[in-house]
């Protein structure tokens, strides 16, 4: 896999190279080198030491609070206890781990998967889990063996979920669930019914669901997206862009986006995104989608080397082939719309109207760089996403730290999921309603409230970032 920096606005996601080798001026952000370390230590502590100056040299250049960073200790302290040693009280989303290539197995979208993506409950006064399937892609092997969008696991191998084992539980590469049934009255119950599932290396094809419906003679267009990604061949860019050509064909006028499961991309796949929905005179003209916001020392060094114009700096409409140039356009929204779904958002609103339904959604406008060693060879495999950067809509808004809040709430009940495109969904129904010419008295009867506490799912964090293409982005000499 080709070295480089991914870069993500957390819950954003987009890939960019890193700036290398800057001139050694107190203006210009230092290159990222370690010297060899040395001294009378196990051969732990000397790895340990090596990887704690690597991560002080990151993020002392980079990181977003970069001021605070502070030297390691000579102890050998874990990388890890030193990387978050230096995370800023504001900070929730920097993150490290041993294992690069894994990493960016994950963020491309063809990776071992068994092809379902879980949402985790606690049940009230437990600490019993349950999973229920947010959605399932097609051809995987939860597909084929019969797992369906809404299905509610209580037991893996036998084992009933609980706070301590559910996800370690979950991330095993091969297990037997024990399905559930809820009632409002009984609650979650096991069923008899036993399936075995298998991880296997699938692709996930972002655009899970499409269908052109008509509400009062108008037609409409919906689509389920669930992670923005381009796909190594931009495959799945491609495929976006055949979707909203199917959409323009159809005579589309009112579009519907789903990105209640949505935890963020690449932000070239969501200025791709924008620019097919947004005005065609915004695009042509090329206006700010989002401005970006560094430390002093990165900004200075981007400013110098790329000009105050840099794509580092600002992203924009883009013409791109495709384009439905719409007035108003429809958000399902739910608790884990994260990072470029909240990009996209954002980025419309000063140009077209927008209307959100759902739930809040996650509050991510900062961005983080995927770093793993840049020497030749890598001395390690571990690599860091610091935080690096804010990111500000055309009129400025950001700082949303409790979500973008919805035009009409609307919660999403998975414990009673209807198929995507089933119109008694209630965010899907509340759109149709909208677009129909107002919401109608069933509005209240179709609210959903959640009878379970959510819990965190550790790999949707991991992808509440954003990437941008970097190809994009020039190198710095």
């Amino acid at each position: 896999m080709k070295k480089s920096v991914w870069i993500f606005l957390a819950s954003l996601s987009f890939i960019i190279l890193l700036l290398p080798a800057c001139k050694q001026d107190e203006d210009i952000v230092s290159p990222l080198t370690t010297d060899d370390v040395s001294g009378d230590h196990t051969a732990d502590n000397a790895q340990n030491d090596l990887l704690n100056n690597w991560i002080y040299e990151v993020m002392s250049s980079y990181y977003y609070w970069n001021e605070e960073v502070s030297l390691p200790d000579s102890s050998g302290e874990e990388p890890e206890d030193y990387f978050y040693s230096l995370i800023n009280d504001a900070d929730e989303f920097s993150y490290i781990t041993d294992d690069y290539e894994g990493l960016m197995e994950e963020f491309s979208g063809v990776y071992s998967s068994m092809g379902y993506s879980p949402a985790f409950g606690l049940l009230s006064a437990s600490n019993e889990v349950f999973i229920v399937v947010e959605y399932v892609y097609p051809d995987s092997p939860a597909d084929r063996a019969g797992l369906e969008r809404g299905d509610i696991i209580l037991a893996i191998d036998g084992e009933t979920l609980n706070t301590e084992n559910y996800y370690e539980l979950y991330g095993q590469s091969q297990y037997m669930v024990t399905l559930a049934a809820y009632d409002e009255a009984e609650g979650i119950n096991p069923t008899d019914q036993t399936i075995s599932l298998f991880a296997e290396v699938i692709e996930t094809d972002p655009v899970l669901y499409k269908e052109v419906k008509t509400a009062a003679g108008k037609k409409v267009g919906y689509m389920v997206y669930t992670e923005f990604i381009s796909g190594e061949n931009e495959e799945w860019l491609n495929n976006l862009g055949s979707t909203l050509d199917e959409f323009a064909q159809a005579n589309v006028r009112e579009v519907i986006i789903d990105l209640r499961y949505n935890p963020g991309g690449e932000i070239y796949t969501a200025q791709y995104f924008a620019s097919a929905l947004a005005p065609v005179n915004v695009v042509n003209s090329e206006e700010v989608l989002v401005k970006f916001d560094y430390n002093t020392l990165l900004e200075s060094s981007i400013v110098a080397y790329e000009g105050d114009d840099s794509e580092n700096l600002v992203s924009k409409f883009v013409s791109n082939g495709h384009n439905l140039n719409l007035s108003r356009i429809y958000f399902l929204t739910g608790s884990g719309t994260a990072s470029a779904s909240e990009l996209l958002i954002n980025g419309l609103k000063p140009y077209m109207d927008v209307v959100m339904i759902g739930e809040h959604t996650v509050g991510k406008y900062y961005g983080s760089w995927v770093i793993p060693d840049l020497a030749e060879p890598a001395r390690h495999d571990w690599a860091i996403m610091p935080i690096v950067l804010k990111y500000t809509n055309a009129e400025g808004v950001t700082d949303f730290s409790e979500g973008l809040t919805p035009d009409y709430p609307v919660e999403d009940n998975l414990l009673d999921a209807k198929p995507f495109g089933d119109e008694s969904d209630p965010l899907l129904a509340t759109a149709l309603d909208l677009i129909s010419g107002g919401l109608s008295a069933r509005l209240k009867s179709r609210e959903s409230f959640k009878p379970y506490q959510e819990l965190g799912n550790p790999l949707k964090i991991k992808k509440n970032k954003l990437f941008i293409d970097d190809s994009l982005v020039p190198e710095i000499e």
